[in-house]
């Protein structure tokens, strides 16, 4: 939530030439309802649920691809177990004030376990055992460009030999932030 996966995710497909997948537009797809929409009227598990349906759906398709999560979804160990097999997970982490500010009022209406910033830190520090799990952090400046961010991304990946789409890299995954779902 608020970490940039979204953005970040678009601009690293872009400069890869690799097809991005938001997946919790996939989600919102499956349920024919927004995310907000999913908690409200089924609550969180049932909406567990369909992202892992979702995620397994997407690893699928032929790789490479650039698929930006939920900030919980890494913190389900099925989830996680998928990504591990499928790719190269990446953390955006951006200080937790630079979360806030992106957010804003709108945010906080639209994300669902957003309420307020005490509970939305609290969350991030309890994903914050799971976000250390991804294969790679990348600590993302308040005023840092989307493009830049993922600039970075994309040299990390063609360091360790994942720019090619080959079975460590078929996949970016961004879990970081605290979370929208």
């Amino acid at each position: 939530m608020g970490s940039g996966k979204t953005t970040v995710g678009r601009a690293l497909g872009a400069a890869l030439g690799w097809p991005f997948v938001d997946l919790d537009a996939e989600v919102e797809a499956r349920a024919a309802m927004t995310v907000r929409e999913v908690f409200a009227r089924l609550g969180e598990p049932p909406f567990r649920e369909l992202e892992h349906e979702a995620l397994q759906e997407v690893l699928r398709r032929p790789p490479p691809m650039v698929v930006a999560t939920g900030g919980g979804t890494f913190t389900f160990e099925r989830n996680l177990a998928l990504m591990r097999g499928a790719g190269t997970s990446v953390w955006l982490n951006p200080s937790f004030a630079t979360i806030i500010s992106r957010i804003g009022a709108l945010g906080k209406q639209d994300r669902p376990l957003f309420r307020n910033e005490v509970e939305a830190l609290a969350l991030y520090r309890a994903r914050l055992p799971a976000y250390r799990e991804a294969d790679h952090r990348v600590d993302v400046g308040a005023q840092e460009a989307p493009e830049e961010v993922a600039a970075r991304v994309a040299v990390w990946l063609q360091q360790v030999g994942s720019w090619s789409g080959g079975p460590a890299g078929a996949r970016g995954w961004q879990p970081g932030g605290a979370g929208e779902g």
